[in-house]
């Protein structure tokens, strides 16, 4: 049974410089999109354990530098070089900081989507109210409102004249409405 060194052709004590290297080496080897068609589940195979064993290679490495840091060992593993090692997402995402957001952003926000509750429900009244009635009116007197001389098409035509009216009508109501409140 092969080692995750051994999968990616390093020796055991690699530098986290050369397990990158090695691994780059190696996933563009055996990517399945690199290989015939009649290969390409085997190649599948093949990347997947080159994977997990960058993977798995990577953590240890950051666990060991993690581990070194919390002792008061700063130092980088001994192949590393002396621009400092970068840390891998995963290890930036626990030892991030939680972001801290301001009282008054939240409140803002909230206004925000209280304003726009308001307006969507003064539009469901306003924007079905408006198309039937304009469509109504079309209906009892065709020749009132001019369109195409298609009668269906001109139905249509008016119901969105109507809802696009209805719209602009809650939409107006809304506004009026939280301004006049202080909402």
């Amino acid at each position: 049974m092969s080692t995750y060194h051994d999968i990616l052709g390093i020796n055991p004590g690699a530098s986290q410089e050369e397990i990158k290297h090695a691994f780059r080496r190696r996933a563009l080897e055996c990517h399945p999109d690199q290989a015939d068609e009649g290969e390409k589940e085997e190649a599948q195979r093949e990347f997947l354990r080159v994977r997990e064993a960058f993977e798995t290679l990577s953590d240890s490495e950051d666990e060991r530098w993690s581990r070194g840091a919390r002792n008061g060992d700063s130092s980088d593993d001994e192949g590393a070089s002396g621009r400092g090692r970068r840390r891998s997402f995963a290890e930036r995402w626990r030892s991030a900081e939680k972001v801290r957001v301001r009282k008054e952003v939240i409140d803002r926000v909230s206004g925000l989507s209280g304003e726009y509750r308001l307006i969507r429900e003064k539009n469901k009244i306003t924007i079905p109210a408006c198309a039937v009635l304009t469509v109504s009116v079309f209906l009892y007197d065709p020749l009132t409102m001019h369109g195409t001389g298609l009668f269906l098409f001109d139905v249509l035509l008016v119901g969105l004249v109507g809802s696009a009216c209805g719209f602009a009508l809650g939409s107006v109501w809304a506004y009026t409405e939280i301004f006049l409140t202080g909402r």
